[in-house]
């Protein structure tokens, strides 16, 4: 009968309340970090669909689509837009950029600034998640892919050499023509990835 008395029996069932609390903590923990990959992408290291390479590099400069991405009427039409960018950046190309990009975009980035961007950064593992289209020839494009830079060209708050990325690219049309508008803050999120 001792141990039905409260000294003995109340720390006991606090114990084991607290640890049902923690098991379910764990398992919402668990739902909401699903939740989150699904509406953004894995945001870990390895992107979604991508290996992360192993030599250090971004990897290849293809754009790929994932199923999804591939199944939109528009994907290939896409995909293509986002491959010339790709490779205008790469290249340090900034004609080949303001073909690509809307005009909002080219306003606000002078030649200078895009060579001083893109000096050291080099793009790769790029994958189109979902072609999402949003009304009025305007799409919205989340997507995956690897950079490497110079440290001191990275991002101020990740000065990193390698840098794993989810972007929400908006496409819109112009003049019939697709175009991409550079990322606004809060539409991607980065991450160092070794």
């Amino acid at each position: 009968m001792r141990l039905l008395r409260p000294a003995v029996t109340v720390p006991i069932a606090l114990v084991l309340v607290l640890a049902a609390l923690g098991t379910v903590a764990a398992l919402l923990a668990g739902r909401a970090a699903g939740t989150a990959r699904d509406a953004l992408g894995d945001t870990g290291p390895a992107l979604a669909g991508v290996a992360l390479p192993e030599d250090g590099s971004a990897g290849p400069p293809t754009v790929a689509l994932s199923p999804s991405a591939a199944g939109a009427p528009r994907g290939a039409e896409i995909r293509d837009l986002v491959q010339r960018q790709v490779d205008a950046r790469n290249a340090g190309d900034f004609a080949g950029w303001v073909a690509t990009s809307s005009a909002t975009s080219v306003a606000a980035v002078s030649q200078a600034q895009f060579a001083d961007r893109n000096r050291t950064v080099r793009v790769g593992s790029v994958i189109l998640r979902r072609i999402d289209p949003v009304g009025g020839g305007e799409y919205v494009v989340p997507t995956g892919w690897i950079t490497t830079q110079d440290p001191a060209a990275a991002p101020p708050d990740v000065p990193a050499a390698r840098l794993c990325w989810q972007v929400s690219l908006t496409i819109v049309t112009e003049r019939g023509q697709l175009k991409i508008v550079d990322p606004s803050a809060g539409s991607s999120l980065r991450t160092p990835c070794g």
